[in-house]
């Protein structure tokens, strides 16, 4: 019996797909947090701050999206299946994703962070 691995850049994007999913459930329970304090009776001021974090919590889950899209069509160029090719935006090679997963982990803290901060200090 022939037990086959995968090479470490599919497993590395199979990796990469379970990351993006997992921030998009984090966002989903901070964006529902965030719902919590919209129904509470907040000041003005931090209704202003939840507006702020509801529109970054839509625009990481665009990124999250586009992000799982194009890792999974590159893994499909690396692993010799047929692929449909999308003019919208082209899909990457292998190093340009993980620049740009660098980068959305990167920019994920970060708002995970400044929520988190307004969470504790603000509310």
């Amino acid at each position: 019996m022939e037990i086959t691995t995968q090479p470490a850049e599919q497993q590395q994007m199979n990796a990469w797909k379970e990351e993006v999913n997992d921030v998009r459930n984090e966002v989903k329970m901070m964006r529902e947090r965030l719902e919590q304090i919209v129904l509470s009776t907040a000041p003005r001021e931090i209704m202003s701050k939840v507006e702020h974090f509801e529109n970054r919590f839509l625009r990481q889950r665009e990124v999250a999206d586009e992000m799982y899209h194009d890792i999974k069509q590159c893994s499909k160029k690396l692993s010799d299946q047929p692929q449909v090719v999308h003019d919208d935006r082209p899909v990457d090679d292998y190093q340009t994703i993980q620049h740009r997963m660098e980068i959305f982990q990167k920019l994920f803290i970060e708002l995970k962070d400044d929520f988190n901060h307004f969470i504790t200090c603000d509310v």
